[in-house]
């Protein structure tokens, strides 16, 4: 594929610092994440299973994401196959695929990736020399509207399961034993769902009538649990990207689980119990992962990470070990109830990552019905504190639509916002308040699986209330597309008949339905009435004896308790957190192997950290040489490479001053994407005391395949910058090899021209770039000419040597073979 044609080179790239790489393997499995790069390479849960699997012998785990539609048209055009970033296995050759689904309006990406890769859709159709398809993630607790597309779904946690199912893949494999038969050993694996050996039926009014399991199945298929957290493998050493991703930066599960009970909160009960790490296993997880990959930031995870057992401690650890090498700590899921001032002091000790409140409504009434346990009091308080520790802006999280909403409690959203904008002018600092709204989704096993979803016109009228009212009070709003969550509710409560409607609307040319600038409403309402389906129906309110198409998935948590809460939502009466004790029999523990584990061991080691002035700087040159899948990195994503490697190898470099410090280091030059490179250089500001020859040694042990530094010299701390000593450069310029008779003559004529001027854009600026006075030296040597020039980019050069105005960067082969200073700085 031509990665010069497609906007993120990077994406497709491979090769990544801390991917695995195995040539060989007994066991093929992809780790398939529908979505683009960036996004899937933030999932935590695929960094987990890549490390797990990769740790045994024999067995290979690769990933494989959604390509945009830039490279998809170009797979299309070539006639070429979805294919692994580690070793280009096409994904048909793959013993198995896993597909996790987090998101509904993801579902069309994973026809469209099984398309690319000539894997047929539907499992039925997929005999005996296909790979097998499985799936996991949240949206597994339903998984009916994708049923017909898998052959086997795994309900819950992973990390041990994924283990059993890989074995039993390569027994079957070994013993030769057909798809069917690998199937009823895969039915065997607690947590592991079969679809093809369960058979919806439905009412002539199109409920579903009952789920009839087949082949001895089970009525109902039980979730897996990971019984002790703390224990489980966790990776330290993982992939570290070039380019940016959504969250860049070092991720640690502290406990999974809530107990909470919020009642719109599906991943509150299919998560349950509550399991922690302890603070002895945080630390150590924290400690080599920062090494291994270089970020400057930690994420403590959880769903709700201010309820860790001793998070203040821990905290002010982390804050005690990292603080003087600028590594921030960031708490993305903090509650209101939780944050004390201790806490918020510990938070903004680095910089300040952001603060986040999610009241979830605006009044009283609702935080009760939808059992959130917070007060007015409560937030205001902590948004009082929040800005008297220095923050300036505090976005604020609700939902519109929730059971029993009126249009007042939606007019307390604005209030309530005012309300916590004021406080920061009542903590003598400026600040803002952003406010944030999302729709309300009904989700299976939840106490609100049972209620209607308000329709699309319903939510924008809210929308629009809510816009004027926030706007009377000089707040900002930002809201999630009505269509988008109408799309999310009919899947979301689906059944097996929206299956044909998924594969339809793939056909239509439906893909990443979660990026509103990809979403076609028409697409969709075509593909529905095409399928004769009505989607409103999936957002009707359900009967409370009605069979519901995921009936029998257990996720843990009874109908009777989930029955309960519903009752008690309407009542609004709360139910309390039965972490310290207060038991609400929702079913999920058997207070044995099954039961809420909180780190038993409270205490925090602490280490103690030498805090040095800063040190005497030092500055090194190096020349380092750019090849293979390497020339595809923008700048910007060398910049990224070189501040993950300085630390991943133990480069004492010096950091910048101000609000968010940097590594220093500066480049003589922005090489342009495609162009391979001996001549790339750049100075780097080190602690004294350090070699060049070491820190040349660090960067190449830790640098991935296609970057290497080829020398290294001490400079003058006080020498001017590489910038301005550069006066020219020297290129090779390879052009097909039917050109070779012509390149002579051309060059000749070239180098004829008094001038030759060209007119560039930039930043909406027209600038003219005499080419031919650019150019010291021409020659020319087979289908290849060298090129001496200043200003100008190769493929400038290139199209002005042929005349030929239509070649692009990807015709032609660009080498960087020197850089020529006005004085010799170079090692």
């Amino acid at each position: 594929m031509n990665l010069l044609a497609v906007e993120k080179p990077a994406r497709y790239m491979g090769g990544e610092m801390g991917s695995i790489r195995k040539d060989v393997a007994k066991l093929r499995i992809a780790l398939a994440f529908p979505d683009v790069y960036e996004v899937g390479m933030s999932h935590l849960g695929l960094r987990i299973l890549y490390h797990i699997l990769n740790a045994v012998d024999g067995l290979a785990a690769e990933r494989v994401y959604s390509p945009w539609p830039d490279m998809e048209q170009q797979m299309r055009d070539a006639g070429a196959r979805l294919a692994t970033l580690e070793t280009a296995t096409p994904l048909a050759d793959c013993d198995v695929i896993g597909f996790t689904l987090q998101y509904e309006l993801s579902y069309t990406n994973i026809l469209n990736m099984l398309n690319l890769a000539g894997i047929p859709l539907y499992a039925s159709e997929r005999e005996n020399g296909f790979p097998l398809i499985i799936a996991g993630g949240p949206c597994a607790y339903n998984p009916e509207p994708l049923a017909p597309f898998f052959d086997a779904v795994l309900l819950g946690d992973g990390e041990e399961a994924i283990l059993e199912i890989a074995e039993a893949v390569r027994q079957a494999k070994q013993q030769g034993l057909g798809k069917a038969e690998l199937l009823e050993q895969l039915a065997k694996i607690e947590g592991v769902y079969i679809p093809s050996f369960y058979e919806p039926g439905y009412n002539p009014d199109g409920t579903v009538a009952g789920i009839a399991a087949r082949r001895g199945s089970p009525a109902r298929v039980r979730r897996r649990f990971l019984e002790n957290l703390d224990t489980a493998p966790f990776p330290t050493e993982t992939v570290v990207p070039f380019m940016k991703t959504v969250h860049d930066r070092v991720a640690v599960e502290i406990a999974r689980g809530c107990t909470r009970g919020c009642r719109f909160c599906q991943a509150g009960y299919v998560y349950r119990p509550l399991r922690e790490r302890s603070p002895a296993t945080i630390l150590r997880i924290a400690d080599e992962a920062l090494r291994a990959t270089g970020y400057d930031e930690i994420s403590l995870l959880s769903l709700s990470t201010g309820d860790y057992s001793c998070v203040e401690p821990l905290l002010t650890e982390l804050m005690s070990r990292y603080a003087h090498d600028r590594v921030a700590v960031s708490l993305p899921s903090l509650r209101v109830g939780t944050l004390t001032e201790g806490l918020i002091d510990e938070i903004k000790k680095v910089r300040k990552t952001g603060f986040t409140l999610a009241p979830e409504a605006g009044s009283e009434r609702m935080r009760k019905v939808v059992n959130k346990g917070i007060t007015e009091a409560d937030l205001l308080e902590t948004a009082f504190n929040v800005y008297r520790a220095g923050w300036r802006s505090i976005k604020l999280y609700f939902m519109i639509g929730l059971p029993g909403e009126t249009i007042d409690d939606v007019q307390q959203i604005a209030a309530l916002a005012r309300q916590v904008k004021d406080q920061a002018k009542r903590s003598g600092n400026p600040g803002d308040v952003n406010v944030a709204v999302s729709n309300f989704v009904p989700k299976a096993h939840t106490p609100f699986q049972w209620e209607p979803q308000i329709s699309t016109d319903e939510i924008l009228e809210k929308q629009y209330l809510l816009h004027t009212e926030l706007k009377k009070r000089k707040l900002r709003l930002k809201w999630h597309d009505a269509p988008l969550s109408f799309m999310e509710g009919v899947f979301a409560r689906g059944d097996r008949r929206l299956a044909p409607v998924i594969a339809r609307a793939v056909e239509l040319g439906c893909r990443f339905d979660g990026w509103g600038d990809h979403f076609s409403k028409e697409r969709w309402q075509q593909a529905f009435s095409d399928c004769n389906i009505q989607p409103e129906w999936y957002l009707r309110r359900r009967g409370l004896d009605e069979v519901l198409p995921w009936d029998h998935l257990d996720c843990g948590v009874t109908r009777e308790f989930l029955l309960k809460e519903r009752e008690l939502a309407l009542t609004e009466s709360a139910t309390l957190d039965c972490r310290n004790g207060n038991c609400g029999a929702c079913g999920v523990c058997d207070f044995e192997a099954v039961a809420n584990h909180l780190s038993g061991d409270t205490s925090v080691p602490a280490r103690e950290v030498q805090k040095d002035q800063e040190p005497a700087a030092a500055r090194m040159r190096l020349r380092f040489g750019k090849a293979g899948a390497m020339r595809y990195l923008s700048h910007l994503e060398l910049i990224t490479v070189f501040t993950r490697a300085v630390s991943r190898g133990g480069v004492p470099i010096l950091f910048s001053q101000g609000f968010h410090p940097h590594p220093r280091f500066s480049f003589a030059t922005a090489t342009s994407v495609g162009v391979e490179s001996t001549a790339e250089y750049m100075d780097m500001f080190v602690a004294d005391g350090i070699a060049a020859a070491e820190v040349m040694r660090r960067l190449n042990a830790v640098l991935p395949e296609g970057l290497k530094i080829l020398a290294a010299e001490q400079a003058d701390v006080k020498a001017p910058s590489l910038s301005t000593l550069i006066d020219k450069t020297r290129y090779r310029i390879t052009f097909d090899e039917s050109l070779s008779g012509q390149l002579p003559q051309q060059c000749v004529q070239f180098m004829a021209h008094s001038e030759f001027i060209i007119q560039r854009k930039k930043k909406g600026e027209v600038q003219s770039i005499d080419l031919r006075g650019e150019v010291a030296a021409l020659s020319a040597l087979g289908s290849s000419v060298e090129l001496v020039a200043g200003r100008g980019k190769p493929v400038e050069f290139a199209r002005a040597i042929t005349g030929n105005d239509a070649l692009q960067a990807d015709d032609i082969r660009i080498e960087k073979l020197e850089v020529i200073f006005n004085t010799a700085p170079t090692p």
